[in-house]
């Protein structure tokens, strides 16, 4: 018998890519249009509108994030986020009124509120993963409220006592706490970070410190001969009290501003680092953002937004969450398709959390 001519065709399988990358689809003056709203919005309304105003927020930038072609979305009721912050905003005036009564009332006060934070830390982690959805799959977060104390109450204090030696373990921890309390469906997210690393980009944030303090005294140095001369002539007119007061002034803004960019780099950094050690389930992430990148785009953010009295910033928004989002991929160990229809399996079995456990969001 002969074979036939030719052969039935089946559609060969997907090959799984080595990347998903990331992509942001929005643009900085869609996001305008969205901010100003609010803005005039929530001072029309005494703050009150803020809450829909960061519904309306999350919901621009997630909705046009996308993975594998697909959008986040942002299901938060803004009811609740408001019934949140007026219980802050509650908390804190009792406070101030007991102060004006009793000094030491102040005090207790005060020490409540810290303990009351990671309490607020960890409602707010929860409330956030819960009402984020990827493919119709809620994010999901179990972090207790102690391991929170530890990370962001115990920990940060122990790195104060210690001159800052124990800032990078307070750090190491609170990237823990984040990644391996969170979940999407069901599948939970996975971190080895060992502290090695961490401690390595302190200690080069040590190294830049020394080098932008070394060039801010040589400058200092090299500049002293002109301005002495105009120091002296001014002096001779006004006294030398207001010529030193300006120095000091200058000095201390370069200090802070060099300082303060401190916080972006540490943050490529540690971004990297986590998102690089991190899983989900058999999928892994990439993370290459660059740090001196990272804080050009920060800097040249803030001198925008001075520059334009504040109307630049819906444009410095977009534009940092484009390059962090842009610069993160997931290593896929499969099809995206099949991962989620587990999931969704698995949460109809389990079953979803307590609403009432997920009323207010207590984070701004």
């Amino acid at each position: 018998m002969n074979a036939p001519a030719t052969l039935p065709a089946f559609d060969a399988p997907a090959a799984t890519p080595d990347e998903l990358r990331l992509a942001f689809a929005g643009s900085g003056g869609e996001y305008f249009k969205i901010w100003i709203v609010n803005l005039l919005l929530s001072i029309l309304t005494l703050g009150l509108y803020s809450a829909w105003a960061k519904v309306r927020r999350e919901r621009y930038f997630l909705g046009n994030t996308l993975l594998d072609g697909s959008p986040f979305e942002y299901l938060a009721d803004p009811v609740k986020i408001l019934k949140g912050r007026l219980l802050v905003m509650a908390v804190i005036v009792v406070a101030n009124i007991a102060a004006e009564f009793n000094p030491l009332l102040n005090l207790a006060a005060t020490l409540v509120f810290v303990v009351l934070v990671p309490w607020m830390i960890s409602r707010a982690l929860r409330f956030r993963a819960y009402n984020t959805s990827w493919r119709g799959l809620r994010f999901g977060f179990d972090g207790l409220t102690w391991d929170a104390a530890k990370a962001w109450v115990l920990w940060p204090i122990a790195g104060v006592l210690s001159l800052g030696l124990l800032f990078p373990i307070a750090l190491a921890n609170q990237r823990r706490y984040l990644f391996t309390h969170l979940r999407f469906g069901q599948a939970p997210f996975e971190i080895d970070l060992p502290l090695g690393p961490v401690y390595r980009i302190f200690g080069r944030v040590g190294l830049l410190a020394l080098v932008y303090v070394a060039v801010l005294v040589a400058l200092g140095f090299v500049l002293g001969g002109p301005l002495g001369l105009f120091a002296a002539g001014d002096m001779a007119q006004r006294g030398g009290g207001e010529v030193f007061g300006l120095y000091v002034m200058l000095a201390m803004l370069a200090l802070y501003v060099g300082f303060a960019l401190i916080a972006p780099y540490v943050s490529a950094r540690m971004a990297n680092l986590s998102f690089n050690q991190a899983n989900l389930e058999n999928h892994g992430f990439f993370s290459d953002m660059v740090a001196g990148r990272y804080v050009s785009i920060v800097l040249t953010n803030w001198l925008l937004t001075a520059l334009t009295l504040g109307l630049y910033r819906p444009f410095a928004v977009v534009r940092l969450w484009r390059y962090r989002v842009e610069h993160l991929a997931l290593l896929p160990a499969g099809t995206l398709d099949d991962f989620v229809a587990v999931q969704a399996d698995e949460v109809r079995v389990i079953g979803e959390e307590a609403a009432d456990m997920l009323d207010v969001d207590l984070g701004f």
